[in-house]
């Protein structure tokens, strides 16, 4: 039997590279018939910037000798800088800065954090997204666990920085991350694992009977569910009606003629019909990475996305918590133009491939064995 050698993870990354491309061409096609395609091949220098600075940060962790040695020392410097700027956002909110506010110096823009509600901030570190804050660093878990790097102080620090974003969307990106994940399950399913979720059950269902009253008047007095019933509610005026009609906006977006269907309304184009919304924010977009590509760059961009993000799961082995992850955060947000987003992807392309079952052989197999 002829033996051919396995391909490498470099080798694997290929069709990521060549449907990236595509989609790439797409995108950029989209530009000379958009609504603002000035603005649209800033972004798509950008766009491109991103993708191929992340490619290439993959092959270089690719071809390191001590892969998981690099991503732990890399992490571990991201964490450092994420919690000094979280420590620079906890001082600015003690001083009254935040970004509901105009700073006057350059250095509280930087560290002014975003409200919850009228007591604690959302601190997002060096990104100053919040949202934004939850997906890199639930990425950084999934870098952690791809390169089977034993830390489990940074994957708790990174859990305790995620829940300090008080972020919707990335909390069920980790969240995702989690449920998905057959490793999850299993120790889940350990009796040490069971153990210590009974006693915490039992402990909080204590804690809540002997102390219930006085939990409620501190929850009543910080307003503490006046902010996450903001953060969590669909009525008019909400956070969650505003996303759903942003996405509403964009499907009609690119059902307005067949044009828009093929190319959409040119990549970066979305402050023009959203100026509603947002006034004059130049940032602003459909907070759905599927819709936006749908509407800004046409159906076959979207396609192609679709192909780059799913194929792995079928395709790869061990891609579905992480694909599962990047999914979830997409529905009410985008990130295609952050570095990580395109350098996980690559990774996860980089997998082992799955073996196919043979049918042919097996139905051979069998039909032989029913007639000796």
């Amino acid at each position: 039997m002829f033996r051919f050698p396995t391909p490498s993870p470099v080798r694997r990354q290929l069709p990521f590279v060549a449907a990236t491309i595509v989609f790439l061409l797409f995108t950029f096609a989209s530009l000379p018939l958009g609504m603002d395609p000035g603005r649209g091949l800033v972004l798509f220098i950008a766009l491109l910037s991103v993708a191929v600075l992340a490619y290439g940060i993959s092959v270089q962790i690719l071809t390191d000798p001590e892969q998981g040695k690099l991503i732990s020392q890399a992490i571990t410097l991201g964490l450092i800088v994420y919690a000094v700027f979280c420590i620079g956002e906890g001082i600015a909110w003690s001083r009254g800065i935040s970004l509901s506010d105009e700073p006057v110096a350059w250095s509280e823009s930087v560290f002014a954090a975003t409200p919850f509600g009228a007591w604690a901030p959302r601190l997002s570190g060096p990104t100053i997204d919040p949202n934004r804050a939850g997906f890199v660093l639930t990425m950084y878990l999934v870098l952690l666990d791809k390169f089977a790097v034993r830390s489990r102080y940074a994957r708790g620090l990174i859990v305790f920085f995620i829940l300090l974003t008080v972020s919707k969307s990335a909390i069920a990106c980790w969240l995702g991350y989690y449920l998905f994940s057959k490793r999850f399950w299993v120790r889940l399913a350990s009796r040490r694992a069971i153990a210590w979720l009974t006693v915490i059950g039992i402990a909080a269902s204590v804690v809540c009977f002997v102390y219930g009253t006085q939990i409620v008047n501190l929850a009543q007095a910080l307003e503490l569910g006046d902010a996450v019933s903001d953060r969590m509610s669909m009525d008019r005026g909400s956070s969650g009606e505003s996303h759903v009609l942003l996405i509403e906006r964009g499907f009609d977006t690119w059902l307005t003629s067949p044009k828009t269907i093929i190319a959409g309304i040119g990549f970066g184009s979305a402050p023009k019909v959203l100026a509603d919304f947002f006034g004059n924010d130049k940032y602003g977009n459909f907070h759905c990475l599927y819709v936006t590509v749908l509407a800004e760059s046409g159906l076959l961009a979207f396609m192609v996305l679709v192909f780059i993000l799913g194929y792995p799961i079928i395709g790869r082995t061990g891609t579905l918590s992480a694909i599962a992850a990047i999914a979830i955060f997409n529905l009410s947000y985008q990130s295609h133009m952050e570095p990580i987003f395109w350098l996980v992807l690559a990774l996860l392309w980089s997998s082992e491939r799955r073996q196919r079952t043979k049918v042919r052989s097996l139905v051979l197999a069998r039909a032989t064995a029913s007639f000796p």
